[in-house]
């Protein structure tokens, strides 16, 4: 009973670890209306990545996603997988 109270505390704590983050990333090269939703694919296949929604106007994708599942440098990844700079 003891190993099972525990497993469940050590559950719920990293649950509670994890967390929403929400990134602004801005991105270079969009020349095309295709180009941003080239983008977002490639953002929303990353693994833990809830949603990624790209403004061609301003150079910008929103990316809402678990930071327990995926990292920043993730994302810039899939940014240039999908053939785009990113702006620092």
């Amino acid at each position: 009973m003891k190993n099972l109270l525990f497993a469940v505390v050590l559950g719920l704590s990293s649950a509670a670890l994890a967390a929403e983050k929400t990134e602004t990333i801005k991105v270079s090269g969009w020349k095309c209306e295709k180009c941003p939703g080239k983008t977002e694919a490639k953002v929303k296949a990353v693994n833990g990545v809830q949603s990624a929604t790209a403004d061609r106007s301003k150079g910008e994708l929103l990316v809402k996603y678990d930071d327990s599942k995926a990292k920043r440098s993730d994302l810039e990844k899939a940014v240039a997988d999908s053939g785009f700079s990113v702006n620092k």
